[in-house]
């Protein structure tokens, strides 16, 4: 039996990882840690493989890719996104697809209170410019009593609500399933979407992408955003117009925004984001903790052995 790993770039994955003993003692794992450019390439890493590990968002499966690999059975995500996969033609295609939406929970949620924290504060300019010799106050905002809004009220959020609720914030959110049992559960008040984001000091995102949230945020929806608050995305790029919200941190229409994850990544080194000071920019790293990277890692091997025990989990398709 023969599993792939064909996009461990930037490496989780180690050659003698621990996490994928019970694959090697099942048969070969092949691993490529370097970026694949084309589509032919991507095929060329899964060819002959009964089940493979997707860790990169950049890796686009679609019905050519399920096409060219006939003995492809099995296909786990590494984290919860699966808008880089045509689920319906893995489907046609016999191929299995599930997710690990419990790897990373705690800790993207510790990353979007750290966001927060930080872009409320001022921190990452003042840090800069401390070290280009400049002592400079630039005031933050108390967050006792002000609003947190989430956009989506999913496991994430369902971990970033105490905290913030412990902070003294008022909670608001709004959801596709307009859950009153779990808002009340979490403390957060349902509000229509527009409200959200109208009252909301700070705005959060934890939606999918999917085809009903691509560009879910735009012109219209900062627009409704008071000046003084910010956004953070620590859940999809798509998600996000990016030009839109490039043009209204530019313009001050919106005080900031934290954002973690981009429609094209690596960011491009013309991004227009690099240039603007009222952005805090990480790279895709919110799940990369120490304990958050040893369950990305091993939660896929887990799904594969479940598959080959005949009880797929998470199963997304």
């Amino acid at each position: 039996m023969k599993f792939a790993i064909p996009d461990n770039f930037p490496e989780v994955y180690r050659a003698d990882d621990p996490a994928l003993r019970p694959l090697a003692a099942r048969g070969e794992v092949v691993m490529a840690s370097t970026l694949h450019r084309t589509r032919e390439e991507l095929i060329d890493r899964l060819r002959g493989t009964t089940a493979a590990i997707n860790v990169r968002a950049y890796s686009k499966f679609d019905d050519a890719v399920f096409a060219a690999l006939p003995e492809l059975k099995f296909l786990t995500v590494m984290g919860t996104g699966t808008d880089n996969i045509d689920l319906e033609a893995a489907r046609r295609h016999g191929v299995v697809v599930s997710n690990t939406p419990t790897a990373p929970t705690v800790s993207v949620a510790e990353h979007t209170v750290a966001l927060a924290l930080a872009l409320t504060k001022n921190l990452a300019p003042m840090d800069r410019a401390l070290r280009g010799g400049e002592w400079r106050h630039l005031p933050g905002i108390e967050l006792r009593e002000k609003t947190f809004g989430f956009i989506g009220l999913g496991l994430i959020a369902a971990e970033v609500a105490p905290v913030v609720r412990a902070l003294g914030m008022r909670l608001v959110g709004w959801s596709f399933t307009r859950d009153e049992d779990r808002a009340r559960r979490l403390g957060v008040q349902l509000l229509e979407l527009d409200d959200v984001l109208r009252s909301a000091d700070i705005v959060s995102l934890h939606l999918r992408a999917s085809s009903r949230t691509a560009g879910f945020i735009g012109r219209r929806e900062l627009g409704l955003m008071q000046p003084t608050a910010y956004l953070i995305n620590t859940a999809r790029g798509a998600i996000v117009d990016e030009a839109a919200l490039v043009d209204a941190l530019a313009a001050r229409r919106i005080a900031g925004a934290a954002i973690d994850v981009f429609q094209h990544e690596p960011l491009p080194a013309d991004s227009p984001f690099l240039a603007l000071e009222n952005v805090l920019l990480t790279p895709h790293v919110a799940w990369v903790t120490d304990a958050g990277t040893a369950r990305m890692a091993r939660h896929p091997v887990d799904n594969i052995l479940a598959f080959l025990g005949g009880k797929p989990q998470f199963v997304v398709n």
